[in-house]
């Protein structure tokens, strides 16, 4: 990992954390993928 970016497109992605902060962690991550314009629903869910 260099820092550099990763283009990629997913369907899904898994997140865990044990972190003391992984709360915090996932808003944040949410809130950053949101305002990149990612759509986050629950797997199964409709559009």
């Amino acid at each position: 990992a260099d820092g550099g970016e990763l283009r990629l497109q997913a369907d899904t992605l898994c997140l865990h954390g044990d972190r003391e902060d992984a709360a915090g962690f996932a808003r944040a991550l949410r809130a950053a993928l949101e305002a990149d314009g990612v759509e986050i629903a629950a797997i199964g869910a409709t559009r």
